[in-house]
C-alpha cells in the first residue's frame, strides 16, 4: 500500500472560493479504501510492523514578485471602482473558514482511528463543490470599467443625485406648508372662512327712560336721521360736496375730502333734523343716504341737567345719573349672527331677540319735576338779579332724605352742548365746597343744648360787638349787642355769642358734633364727583380756630351737607342719608330698589324741637330773614353771610361773600327742607336779602306740589296769592336737532377733570385755614406780580386724550411734552401747580385696557 499523502494547508491560496481550490482539494485528498480492496484483518493490522514515515513534502517555491505597474495603469486602477466592501470581505472569510474545516475534517478523523465510509466522502465532496453564496456573488469583485465608462457612470450618478435632491426639497416644502396651514395657521384660516360665510349685526339696546317720582319722563331715546356716504360710489366728489355743503352746514373742502376717501362708509353729519334729511335725499346723489340712529333727548331742556347729565354719540353716560347708572340704562346689547347667500346678501332669522330683553331699565328718581323747575327758576332769578357768580338750591324731604330738587347755576342744555364750558357742567351741590358762615350756628347751638351747657333762655354777653380772643378780635357785623338769650343769638346771628358757645363745647366735643351732623364725609348720594368737605383734626386747632369754626369759618362743606344738617333738625334729631334714586325697573317688570340705610339719631327729639322753635324767630320781625317768610306757615331757618378769602391779600375780603339761607317748612311738621346759596352777589350781601326770596318761592311751589296748604281761609288766600305757578319749559326733538351741537366735545374724562379743578379753585377762595384743610399751597406775597406776569395754574390732564391735552395746554400757554399714546395717566407739574407762559409740562399717556 502506497504511503498516505499528506496536505499542508499553508499551500492553499488565499481565495479558497475559486474553482482551482476545489480541484486541488480533490487531488490532494487520500482515496478511502473499501472492504473490496483487500483490507487486512484485525490481527494482521496489530501484528504488522509500523509503516515508515512519509517523506516530507517539499516547500512550494516562492512566488516571484509582480512586475512594477505602470503609472497609467495605477491611475486607471485608482479611477476604477473599489473592491468588495467590509461586509463582503467578512462573509468571504467566513466561507473560507468553513471550507478549511471541511478539508481538515477527514484527516483528523482518520488520525483518531475513526472509520469512514464512501458515502460520507461523497457528501463532503458535494459540499465542497457547491458554488459560492449569493452574498459572495453580490459583493464579489468585478472588472472595473474603462475611463469613458467611469465618466459616464459619474454623470449618471450626479444627475440622479440632483433629481433626488430636487424631489426631497419639493416634498419638504409641501410638508412644511401643510404643517403651517394645518397646525400654525389653521385656526386663523378657519375663522376667515367662517367670516366669509357668516355675517354679524350688533343690536344695541334701547336706553332706558329716566322719570321723576310721579312718572314724568325726563330723558328718553328717539330715532333720528344721520347723513351717510359711500365714497366708492360717488362719481364726482367735488360736485357732491358743493351741493351738500349749504344743507349740512359744512365747508365744501371738508366734505370733498370725506367723499374722496377709499372707505365704503362714512358719516357726513350725525343726528340731523327730518328737514335736513329730506333735502339731502332730494338731491339724488348716488352714494349719499340717511341712516336712523338713537339720540338721547331731554324734553324739558335744562331741567335737572346736573342731575340727569348727558350721553355721548355712542349713547354712553358722561355725567350725572346717566353716567352713574349707565350699565343699567344701556341694557343688554348683543351681537346676532346670520348667513350670506350666493349673492352676498345678509340673511337673519326673524324675531331672534325680543325687544324686552334688549331694552335698558327705566330709572325713577326722587325728583319732583314741578319743584325742580321752581328751584331752578328761583335760583336763576337770584343769581342774575344780584349779578352773582353762581348759585345752588337743594330741596329735601326731611323724613326720608329724598331729594325733591337739586339745582346748580350756571346750567346747560344737554340737548345742545355746543358753547358750554366746564363751569356750566359743574354740579356745585356736591362737587364744590364753601365756608358755611352763620348757617353753622344752628349746629353749634344744637350741640351745646344736647350737652346741657345752655338752655334756650340762657343769656350770653355779646361784648358790645367786639371780643378779643386767641390774639384776634371777633366782631358782630354792624351790631353792638349786650346780653342775648340763645334764641336771640340765632335770631340776630351773633358771631361773638356763637364763638363763646363753641368755647364751652371745647375742641373735641365740637369736632365730634360736626362729624355727627355729617360734615367731613360724603353723604352717599347717587351722583358722581361728590366731595367730603374738609375739617381739620381738633388737635391742630388754635383758640381762634375753635371760635371761628363755631360760627362757620375755617371749615369747608358742600351745600348738600348743610341741607342734610338742617333736615336732621327738622326730622327730630334723626339724620337721613340723602337719596336720589327710588327704583330701577326692567322691561319684564322686575323692580330693584336701592338699599336705604336706617336713620341715625344724633340728638334727642326734645333738643331738635327746641332748636327748631328758636329758628322760627329768624323769619319773624327782629330776625334776619323776613323775606323768607311763607304766608300761612311758620318757617324755621338760618341765614348765612360768609366772607371769602381775597386771593391777593390772603385775608377775608370785604367785597366777596356767599349769601345763603337754609330752613324747613312748616316748622311744626316739616314737609321740605330748602337751601339756597348765592356766590359773590353784588349790591346786597346778606343771606336774608339775597337767598330769602328764592327760598320763599321754592317753598310755595313745593308745598303746593305736595298739596300742603294753610288751614285758615285767610292764610290760604294769602298763600295762593303769593304762589304763581309757571309752565314747564318743553322742547320738541326737531327743535333740539335744529341747534344740534357737537356732543362729542365733552368726554367723560374732560368733564371730571374740570370738576376736580374747579373744586380746588373754588376752595382756594376760602379762608387760610380752609385752604390748609384742602391741602392747597398758600398764595405767595408776590401774587399780584405773578398775576401781572401771567402766572397760572397747571390744569388737571388726568384721563384726557392727546387733542384734549393740546387744547387745554394752549389755554394756559404751557409747552406740552407728550410721551406715549392713549389717555393721560401722569403729569408733571401736578394739577394746580403754578406755571408761567412757556413752561414745559410733561404728560404720559397709556392706552386703556
Amino acid at each position: 500500500m502506497s504511503p498516505r499523502r499528506t496536505h499542508n494547508p499553508k499551500d492553499l491560496p488565499q481565495r479558497l472560493g475559486s474553482e482551482a481550490l476545489v480541484k486541488q482539494a480533490r487531488a490532494t485528498k487520500p482515496r478511502r479504501r473499501s472492504a473490496r480492496d483487500g483490507k487486512p484483518g484485525f490481527l494482521a493490522r496489530i501484528t504488522r510492523p509500523a509503516a515508515p514515515k512519509a517523506p516530507k513534502v517539499a516547500k512550494a517555491p516562492k512566488v516571484a514578485k509582480a512586475p512594477r505597474i505602470a503609472k497609467t495603469e495605477k491611475v486607471a486602477r485608482a479611477r476604477a471602482p473599489k473592491g468588495p466592501g467590509l461586509l463582503a470581505r467578512w462573509l468571504e472569510r467566513r466561507r473560507e473558514a468553513k471550507i478549511k474545516a471541511r478539508v481538515r475534517g477527514p484527516r483528523s478523523r482518520a488520525q483518531a482511528g475513526l472509520s469512514t465510509t464512501g458515502t460520507n466522502t461523497r457528501t463532503r465532496t458535494r459540499q465542497v463543490r457547491q458554488s459560492p453564496g449569493w452574498l459572495a456573488k453580490l459583493f464579489a469583485p468585478r472588472p472595473g470599467p474603462t475611463r469613458s465608462e467611469a465618466d459616464e457612470l459619474r454623470g449618471v450618478r450626479r444627475r440622479a443625485t440632483m433629481v433626488l435632491a430636487v424631489f426631497a426639497a419639493a416634498v419638504s416644502v409641501i410638508l412644511g406648508r401643510a404643517f403651517q396651514l394645518q397646525l400654525l395657521e389653521g385656526e386663523q384660516y378657519s375663522d376667515a372662512a367662517e367670516r366669509q360665510a357668516t355675517v354679524s349685526a350688533h343690536i344695541k339696546a334701547k336706553r332706558g327712560v329716566i322719570k321723576d317720582r310721579h312718572g314724568a319722563e325726563l330723558a328718553i331715546t328717539v330715532d333720528v336721521d344721520s347723513v351717510i356716504a359711500n365714497p366708492r360710489l360717488i362719481e364726482d366728489p367735488a360736485e357732491a360736496a358743493r351741493k351738500l355743503a349749504p344743507i349740512l352746514g359744512l365747508s365744501p373742502k371738508k366734505l370733498e375730502r370725506r367723499l374722496s376717501g377709499k372707505r365704503a362708509f362714512t358719516f357726513l353729519r350725525r343726528r340731523v333734523s327730518s328737514d335736513v334729511a329730506a333735502q339731502v335725499l332730494a338731491l339724488g346723489i348716488k352714494g349719499i343716504g340717511t341712516e336712523k340712529e338713537p339720540k338721547r333727548f331731554y324734553s324739558n331742556v335744562d331741567l335737572a341737567a346736573h342731575v340727569l347729565g348727558f350721553t355721548n354719540f355712542e349713547g354712553e353716560g358722561r355725567a350725572g345719573v346717566e353716567r352713574r347708572f349707565d350699565e343699567d340704562l344701556q341694557g343688554s346689547s348683543t351681537e346676532v349672527l346670520g348667513l350670506r347667500d350666493a349673492l352676498g346678501n345678509r340673511v337673519f332669522s326673524q324675531g331672534f331677540v325680543p325687544d324686552s330683553v334688549l331694552e335698558g331699565s327705566d330709572l325713577t328718581l326722587t325728583l319732583d319735576r314741578q319743584i325742580q323747575y321752581a328751584a331752578q327758576s328761583a335760583l336763576e332769578e337770584a343769581v342774575t338779579g344780584y349779578k352773582a357768580k353762581s348759585g345752588v338750591a337743594v330741596v329735601l324731604e326731611p323724613s326720608t332724605g329724598d331729594i325733591l330738587a337739586l339745582a346748580s347755576y350756571p346750567t346747560y342744555n344737554p340737548n345742545n352742548l355746543s358753547g358750554t364750558t366746564a363751569d356750566n357742567h359743574l354740579n356745585r351741590v356736591v362737587s364744590a365746597v364753601f365756608e358755611p358762615g352763620s348757617t353753622m350756628k344752628m349746629v353749634t347751638v344744637s350741640a351745646a343744648l344736647e350737652e346741657g351747657l345752655i338752655r334756650p333762655e340762657s343769656k350770653i354777653d355779646c361784648e358790645d360787638g367786639q371780643w378779643r380772643f386767641g390774639g384776634r378780635t371777633i366782631r358782630d357785623a354792624n351790631h353792638h349787642y349786650g346780653e342775648l338769650t340763645v334764641t336771640e343769638v340765632l335770631q340776630k346771628s351773633s358771631n361773638i355769642c356763637s364763638a363763646k358757645i363753641g368755647v364751652m363745647l371745647q375742641r373735641d366735643r365740637l369736632y365730634q358734633w360736626l362729624r355727627r351732623f355729617g360734615f367731613g364725609e360724603t353723604t352717599g348720594v347717587e351722583l358722581p364727583g361728590e366731595l367730603r368737605g374738609l375739617i381739620r383734626d381738633p388737635d391742630s386747632w388754635r383758640d381762634i380756630a375753635l371760635a371761628n369754626i363755631a360760627f362757620g369759618q375755617g371749615v369747608a362743606v358742600t351745600p348738600l351737607q348743610v341741607a342734610q344738617a338742617a333736615a336732621t333738625i327738622a326730622n327730630g334729631g334723626v339724620r337721613m342719608r340723602p337719596r336720589l334714586v327710588r327704583r330701577l325697573e326692567d322691561k319684564q317688570g322686575q323692580v330693584t330698589e336701592p338699599e336705604r340705610p336706617e336713620g341715625v339719631r344724633i340728638m334727642s327729639e326734645r333738643t331738635a324741637g327746641q332748636v327748631a322753635k328758636m329758628m322760627t324767630e329768624v323769619t319773624k320781625p327782629g330776625g334776619t330773614a323776613l323775606k323768607a317768610a311763607v304766608p300761612g306757615f311758620e318757617v324755621a331757618g338760618k341765614t348765612g353771610t360768609a366772607q371769602k378769602i381775597d386771593p391777593v391779600t390772603r385775608a377775608y375780603s370785604h367785597e366777596l361773600y356767599t349769601a345763603s339761607f337754609v330752613g324747613f317748612v312748616p316748622a311744626d311738621r316739616p314737609e321740605v327742607t330748602i337751601l339756597v346759596l348765592v356766590d359773590e352777589p353784588k349790591g346786597s350781601i346778606y343771606g336774608g336779602d339775597v337767598a330769602g326770596p328764592a327760598f320763599k318761592k321754592i317753598a310755595l311751589a313745593a308745598l303746593s306740589a305736595r298739596s300742603v296748604f294753610p288751614d285758615q281761609p285767610e292764610a290760604r288766600d294769602a298763600f295762593l296769592a303769593a304762589y304763581r305757578p309757571e309752565p314747564l319749559p318743553k322742547e320738541h326733538p326737531e327743535a333740539a336737532l335744529a341747534h344740534g351741537g357737537d356732543r362729542e366735545k365733552w368726554s367723560e374724562s374732560e368733564a371730571l377733570g374740570e370738576e376736580q379743578e374747579f373744586g380746588a379753585a373754588f376752595a382756594a377762595s376760602l379762608s387760610e385755614e380752609a385752604q390748609a384743610l384742602l391741602g392747597l399751597e398758600p398764595l405767595a406775597e408776590a401774587a399780584p406780580a405773578e398775576a401781572a406776569a401771567g402766572v397760572g395754574r397747571m390744569p388737571n390732564f388726568a384721563g384726557l386724550k392727546l387733542h384734549e391735552v393740546l387744547n387745554r395746554s394752549a389755554e394756559v400757554r404751557c409747552d406740552p411734552v407728550v410721551k406715549g399714546t392713549g389717555r393721560v395717566v401722569h403729569q408733571a407739574p401736578a394739577a394746580g401747580a403754578r406755571i408761567a407762559p412757556g413752561d414745559a409740562c410733561t404728560v404720559t399717556l397709556e392706552p386703556r385696557g
